[in-house]
């Protein structure tokens, strides 16, 4: 990982723990980029949360079998962090919310569930919302 990638982890993780949030649990892709963010977002989080490696958030996996996934590995998590990769996370949000959402590289997407199926954008941090200074 970057320094400066690394450095923006840890001001996101900063930032969503001084307004209190905390996953119940942590789902990275196989890959070791992934497994290393989710590490330095957790420690700026202060977060202890389980964490599972799924292999169902390669890449190009299918968003309903990752979204089944994290389900059947926390189905009572009000909260989880999940870090994977462009672009099965923007299929991801799309299949959640129903609408095509554009990202960049480490952007924090957080998405509400609202009953049977239905989820919400709440909001969208990405790299350039968080600057060093």
């Amino acid at each position: 990982m970057l320094p400066e990638g690394a450095a923006y982890l840890e001001r996101l993780g900063g930032r969503l723990e001084a307004e209190g949030w905390k996953p119940a649990a942590i789902f990275t892709s196989p890959f070791k980029r992934a497994a290393d963010s989710a590490q330095v977002v957790a420690r700026a989080l202060g977060c202890e949360a389980p964490r599972l490696v799924l292999s169902e958030l390669i890449p190009d996996g299918e968003p309903g079998e990752a979204l089944a996934a994290i389900t059947a590995a926390a189905p009572l998590a009000p909260t989880v962090l999940v870090v994977t990769h462009i672009p099965l996370i923007g299929r991801l949000a799309q299949e959640l919310v129903g609408e095509e959402l554009a990202f960049s590289p480490g952007t924090f997407v957080e998405i509400a569930r609202e009953g049977q199926g239905a989820a919400r954008l709440l909001r969208r941090i990405g790299p350039r919302d968080l600057t060093s200074g």
